[in-house]
């Protein structure tokens, strides 16, 4: 036990080997600009989720290092994102301001316990059952929701609903209430913001400054604007004059305790849980495998489950919300030079001492401005052009993709993963149920068998190949009768029949009683049945059963071979003597 204990250990906590004064410098470095970043993140994304400020900076201090401790990557950083607070705004919506806090860290405890239980059951593999089109869509989706739902914030009104219509409704409901100096302040910052985004490094390289650098100042821009507009309203005293702000930020560490809820409430929460759930796990583990990649490093699914719900208990227990990996800071913690976990824990220890320290300098932050850093955030996770590629390529993964993002955009955000993820599984069944099962000939001369629909190849009036084109199980078991039959009806001739298994993966205990029945009804029918290419894995199944001893036919290695067997070349040695083809 103690072996298995240590080579646990090991394998978790592999980079404290060798560990030096260059990667924890590099660490340092990198930690401190995912703080700079992460501060105004971490108001904002509270914004967006309908909870106090406050729970932002506590949603960002013990999850992070709940994941570095048990997580798998070395780069990722957990904390409030975009996506993930504007699903917790949904489910608490209707929750009475009293009763919100809680619930949100109820929310992000259920979802961690539903997370570690996936990690017990190793059901890491549940990643691919959510196809990248859908994540794409839906991430795309959110995005836009969110953009729509901060431009209240930019205009000074209150706003109102939950879909994209409702919210676009209600703006134009409150168009005469538009607040002027809030909507200057909205605007200047969403061009500042945007400006630090997309121009700065380009203009500091030009001035000489190096790319690294250059990059690392553009990020590191927006808490500069911020800086400005804080001591803008506070020397300006905007807020008498009509702009919101952030107001009192309470100092100190955040609360321990259990987040204890009535049972009701927390029933009604699971649903909404079991969503945030898998959203979270497919967009940290995707962005984790992206930045492992680039490490040459490999990413565990199932200690990812692990992390992430260790990272929502500590939340919920640390009356936070519920967190996952952002795509933002994980990328500026790689390119600042964070090459450990340590990194993240050193994060959190500088939002500790922000939120014991800094809180009261937050008070004139305008909310404007916050919207403004959501919107400029959200602009970088619109991908239209994945969606339109995914249609190009295929009609049934594009209208996945588009009914996402619909969804998200008509149902709201809690519904858009549901909605792909059964359109998604619904279509392939589809497929799978009717799979192209095509007559296939030889191409003069070869051994290669192809579509005799598509191609300009030999076939035998007597000898029919069938390619079946999928795995046979209880599902599409009756289409393969039925294609049979419809063979054997077209072709009066028909003495043998093979059955082409080069993509049959499996075969079910259904589809072998529609095998059986097959051979039954050819042999009525003076008719032979054979296979083909068939896997060695599918065959030796075959043998378990007595399906093997009541076969007309043979199994042959190859299509050729069976052809060669069945319908072998005519003899043409015999007319040496009398023909003379020149």
């Amino acid at each position: 036990m103690s072996g298995v204990v240590q080579t646990a250990l090991t394998r978790q906590f592999g980079w404290l080997s060798g560990y030096n004064g260059r990667q924890f410098s590099s660490d340092v470095v990198a930690a401190i600009v995912v703080t700079i970043l992460l501060v105004p993140q971490s108001l904002a994304y509270a914004l967006l989720a309908g909870l106090p400020p406050k729970v932002g900076i506590y949603a960002s201090i013990t999850p992070l290092v709940a994941y570095a401790l048990l997580g798998s990557s070395r780069q990722l950083n957990v904390g409030p994102t975009a996506v993930i607070s504007l699903m917790t705004a949904a489910t608490i919506a209707d929750l009475p301001d009293e009763t919100r806090i809680v619930g949100a860290a109820a929310l992000a405890f259920i979802v961690g316990m539903m997370l570690i239980g996936a990690g017990l059951l190793k059901a890491g593999f549940l990643m691919n059952f959510v196809s990248r089109p859908v994540v794409s869509a839906y991430i795309t989706g959110a995005a836009f929701l969110i953009i729509v739902s901060q431009l209240r914030h930019i205009v000074g009104v209150e706003g109102g609903g939950r879909t994209a219509l409702s919210m676009i409704q209600s703006l134009s409901q409150q168009f005469g209430q538009i607040s002027a100096i809030t909507m200057v302040v909205g605007g200047a910052a969403l061009s500042l913001f945007f400006l630090a985004r997309n121009s700065i490094a380009y203009r500091l390289v030009k001035a000489g400054v190096s790319s690294r650098r250059a990059k690392m100042l553009s990020r590191m821009a927006p808490i500069f604007i911020i800086a400005v507009f804080i001591i803008a309203s506070w020397a300006g005293d905007l807020e008498q004059i009509g702009l919101a702000v952030v107001g009192d930020v309470p100092g100190g560490l955040p609360p321990f305790a259990l987040p204890w809820v009535e049972q009701s409430l927390m029933q009604s929460l699971l649903v909404p849980a079991a969503v945030i759930a898998i959203v979270a796990f497919v967009d940290s583990t995707s962005t984790a495998q992206e930045l492992a990649a680039r490490k040459r490093e490999s990413i565990n699914a199932n200690r990812e489950l692990f992390g992430l719900g260790a990272a929502n208990i500590a939340a919920g227990w640390s009356s936070g919300y519920a967190v996952n990996g952002s795509m933002s800071r994980s990328a500026v913690n790689a390119s600042a030079g964070g090459e450990t976990p340590l990194s993240s824990i050193i994060v959190a220890a500088l939002m500790a001492l922000t939120a014991m320290f800094l809180t009261p300098l937050l008070r004139p932050l305008p909310l404007a401005v916050l919207a403004a850093l959501i919107i400029i955030a959200c602009l970088s996770l619109l991908d239209f052009r994945s969606i339109w590629r995914t249609w190009v390529y295929s009609r049934l993964d594009g209208l996945t993709a588009v009914a996402t993002f619909l969804a998200v955009l008509l149902l709201g955000v809690q519904y858009g993963v549901l909605v792909g993820v059964v359109l998604a599984m619904a279509l392939h069944i589809r497929t799978t149920v009717n799979p192209h099962m095509p007559l296939v000939g030889r191409f003069p001369g070869t051994e290669h068998y192809r579509d005799a629909d598509r191609f300009v190849v030999e076939t035998s009036d007597r000898v029919k190949t069938l390619r079946i084109d999928e795995s046979l199980y209880y599902a599409n078991a009756r289409t393969l009768e039925d294609r049979v039959a419809g063979i054997v009806s077209k072709h009066e001739d028909l003495t043998d029949l093979i059955l082409m298994c080069t993509a049959v993966n499996r075969i079910d205990a259904s589809a072998l009683n529609s095998l059986e029945t097959i051979n039954n009804r050819l042999r009525a029918s003076g008719i032979k049945l054979h296979f083909s290419d068939m896997q060695s894995r599918v065959r030796e199944r075959l043998f378990r059963s007595s399906f093997l001893d009541r076969l007309t036919g043979r199994i042959f290695l190859s299509q050729h071979e069976a052809m060669e067997a069945l319908e072998p070349e005519p003899d043409w040695s015999f007319l040496d003597d009398h023909i003379d083809i020149h």
